[in-house]
């Protein structure tokens, strides 16, 4: 029986010794294949040496559990490695996409850098300490994505800066080649200067404010061949306006003369200032154009009351000054100036007719008065009578001073008459 014990706990022993050597022999040739890879596996290597001392102390459980240790650390270093790596080998291709388009990557550059030095800080981790592949990887990740979203917004920078050239070529080439050479710089300069603005905004590494830089360009270049076609629409009717206004007899000196700068501002790119000017212009043409309207058809219907007022003797110096100064006026072009002074002569004639009408009234309320004494046997009703008689002649013939003088006589005659006290029985 004690020969079969110990025959028994012989076979224990040699089965755990050749666990254990299996053990260490799977973990040494992992480790020997490993070891030809780039990773840092002497985290591994300590631990299998740590195995192989527990089996040469016949310590066989041990060696096992520190082979499979090893084992697991090689594993665990060489996966992490790889992830390590494959990140490394993405921020360096973006790190070249960023140098193909002329982008600053100094600072992603020392990326690399800081994530070795986290690496070979290591951590302790299953009993050993090993690399940090870990934050080392995650370091090189961040930069890698924020380099990609840095890339992505430069691209749109840069794609929004070609469309701004674009625009202002577009807008350069608007008068065609012939004798371009003025109108495009005028035009176009101070968006090229806002253009090296906005690469310089890119190259300092801020593509938020380049690509804000070129959209403004592109929209004020849209703008600016907006303006430059309304502008040369709107002179243009201004030259026929002109012309027109100058066929009836207008003096138009000052729009022909504003005209000939517009177009020669225009001509020089200077845009905005010339669609502003046309856009006066073509307001001063009608402005001139309607009075020049109202001043000529209000002096011809001035006149013509005037006429038919003098025929009923009506004359006013006033009104003979203001007519003669709108008549002047309207000769020199001063449109506005004519309407001013035929204003006068039209309230000349206003209070004219206004004291006509009033001094008719008076006439009529006192030939009413002297109807209703009639017959009462006033010695002074035939003096009244009379001088009212007169009134009434010289106010249809045209004298109202006259006739004023006479019915105020009348009207006193007629007051004294009716006021009188009446005789004592």
């Amino acid at each position: 029986m004690f020969d079969d014990k110990v025959t028994g706990i012989g076979f224990l022993k040699t089965t755990k010794a050749r666990h254990a050597e299996e053990a260490i022999g799977h973990t040494e040739g992992l480790v020997t294949v490993l070891r030809l890879t780039m990773a840092d596996i002497k985290p591994a290597e300590d631990a299998l040496k740590i195995a192989k001392q527990f089996f040469g102390a016949h310590q066989y459980a041990k060696a096992v559990q520190a082979a499979r240790r090893a084992e697991s650390i090689a594993v665990t270093l060489d996966e992490r490695f790889g992830k390590y790596q494959k990140s490394l080998k993405d921020l360096q291709s973006r790190i070249e996409s960023m140098k193909r388009l002329g982008l600053d990557t100094e600072a992603i550059e020392k990326v690399a850098g800081i994530a070795e030095e986290k690496l070979l800080d290591g951590i302790r981790e299953n009993g050993a300490f090993i690399p940090n592949y870990l934050e080392a990887r995650d370091i090189l990740e961040r930069a890698t994505q924020q380099g990609r979203a840095f890339q992505e917004k430069a691209e749109i920078a840069s794609n929004r800066i070609f469309v701004a050239e674009l625009a202002i070529e577009s807008l350069a080439n608007l008068k065609g080649a012939t004798d371009n050479g003025a109108f495009a710089h005028g035009a176009a300069s101070s968006l090229e200067q806002a253009i090296h603005d906005a690469t310089k905004e890119l190259a300092l590494g801020n593509p938020g404010n380049a690509a804000e830089i070129a959209k403004e360009i592109e929209e004020k270049a849209r703008r600016l061949k907006t303006q430059f076609a309304e502008a040369t629409k709107t002179l243009t009717e201004v030259d026929a306006k002109v012309i027109d206004l100058r066929g009836e007899g207008v003096l138009i000196h000052s729009v022909e003369t504003q005209l000939k700068m517009a177009r020669d501002m225009l001509d020089r790119g200077l845009i905005e200032p010339a669609a502003a000017m046309a856009l006066r212009l073509q307001a001063d043409a009608k402005s001139i154009a309607d009075q020049y309207q109202k001043a000529t058809t209000t002096l011809a219907d001035a006149e013509l009351l005037y006429g038919r007022l003098q025929r009923e003797g009506f004359h006013s110096y006033e009104a003979d000054a203001a007519l003669r100064d709108a008549r002047r006026t309207i000769r020199e072009g001063s449109y506005g100036r004519a309407i001013e002074h035929l204003e006068r002569a039209l309230q000349a004639f206003a209070r004219r007719t206004n004291a006509r009408s009033s001094l008719g009234k008076d006439i009529e309320e006192t030939r009413t008065r002297v109807r209703l004494l009639a017959g009462s046997g006033l010695s002074f009703m035939p003096d009244i009578q009379e001088v009212l008689g007169r009134a009434e002649r010289e106010f249809q013939q045209g004298n109202y001073s006259g006739s004023s003088e006479d019915l105020r006589i009348a009207t006193v005659l007629l007051d004294g008459v009716t006021h009188a006290p009446s005789p004592k029985k």
